[in-house]
């Protein structure tokens, strides 16, 4: 006989809680937000009681035996939603919806704009060589102005919910990362899960492979964790994946050890070889008054075929080293332009 063994219900996880401080002082926090080529700062004032109170909560929750990783999604969910948190992510995007407003800014554009701030955060590398690794509040990351892939997708993703957007967090258990989520189309989510990626540890494009210092690109199918109740979302995943995909092809063009360059120095050799042996028959006809008329002919006839094949070549050669020094011009403004999606793609036309 069998029996069916119910794992424990949810209810009884324990999950992290802001506990707030009894401090009454405040302190100030510059906003720093990069965006296409403009920079925006901007203070606001946070309570001590809740920042230190944030910072000196347990982050650990109380987990029943034989649950499983279903409590996972509760556990990133007490973070973004702490009751403690409502008059606290209206305080930082005042200044994203004033930029909005003056930027007459679309949904996407907006949204880039949130990614491009978390994505400006300084990756806590202190933090990731340390034992104890687990996440912040999204108040103290605005507060410490850094934090690791945890940290600093708690924080978009409470930004975006809060504005209305469709988000995720997707959590790639074998690698302990976590990276954020957008929907997206069959054909430009990520492994099928029907999201795009929003890497939060560096500056990219949206769509992009998930990464991380360590590790590098990631494979693995993430387990997906819808957050909050929105409804807007990304149209604008067609022109970054077709950004992502010249990068792609530039990459190839301007590896080192890729054909490109590989033919680029086997025309140069050829070149630096055709050309020696040019001058040794241009010595030989000018300088050899042994050789006979039809002898002085025919090394003529090889030197002006040797010439002509030599100027083919050169003509390959500068062809093939302008097509690479377009590729590096290309690579360097989607490079210097990475916060500027509308301008990559008026370029890319």
């Amino acid at each position: 006989m069998f029996y069916y063994m119910a794992r424990p219900p949810l209810h009884l996880v324990t999950y992290p809680e802001i506990t707030l401080s009894p401090a009454s002082s405040k302190r100030s926090v510059t906003v720093k937000i990069p965006y296409a080529h403009l920079n925006y700062s901007h203070t606001i004032e946070v309570e001590d009681s809740l920042y230190l109170g944030a910072k000196e909560s347990s982050k650990s929750a109380s987990v029943p035996a034989g649950i499983g990783d279903a409590w996972l999604a509760g556990y990133y969910k007490a973070f973004i939603f702490d009751k403690n948190l409502t008059s606290f992510y209206p305080k930082v995007l005042a200044l994203f919806r004033k930029i909005c407003r003056e930027l007459n800014l679309d949904s996407d554009r907006y949204l880039e704009l949130l990614t491009a701030y978390v994505q400006g955060l300084a990756y806590d590398k202190e933090k990731l060589a340390s034992i104890e690794i687990a996440p912040r509040f999204p108040v103290e990351t605005v507060v410490d102005g850094t934090g690791i892939c945890s940290d600093k997708s708690l924080l978009l993703a409470g930004l975006l919910s809060c504005e209305g957007y469709a988000c995720a967090l997707l959590h790639f258990g074998k690698e302990n990362h976590l990276a954020v989520g957008i929907p997206a189309p069959d054909g430009f989510d990520f492994k099928k899960t029907g999201y795009a990626v929003v890497e939060t540890t560096a500056v990219s494009y949206i769509g992009s492979d998930p990464c991380t210092e360590t590790k590098g690109c990631l494979v693995t199918r993430p387990k997906v964790i819808p957050i909050g109740n929105g409804t807007k979302t990304y149209s604008a995943i067609r022109d970054t994946a077709r950004i992502l995909s010249v990068i792609r092809e530039l990459e190839e063009k301007l590896n080192p050890e890729g054909t490109m360059v590989s033919e680029l120095l086997r025309l140069k050799s050829s070149i630096e070889n055709q050309t020696e042996i040019l001058r040794g028959l241009k010595d030989t006809i000018e300088n050899d008054y042994d050789l006979t008329d039809d002898e002085l002919s025919e090394l003529k006839d090889a030197a002006g075929k040797k010439l002509s094949r030599l100027q083919k070549t050169i003509l390959q050669y500068n062809a093939l080293a302008n097509e690479f020094s377009r590729a590096q011009e290309l690579a360097s403004f989607i490079r210097a332009n990475r916060l500027d999606r509308q301008a990559v793609v008026k370029r890319l036309r």
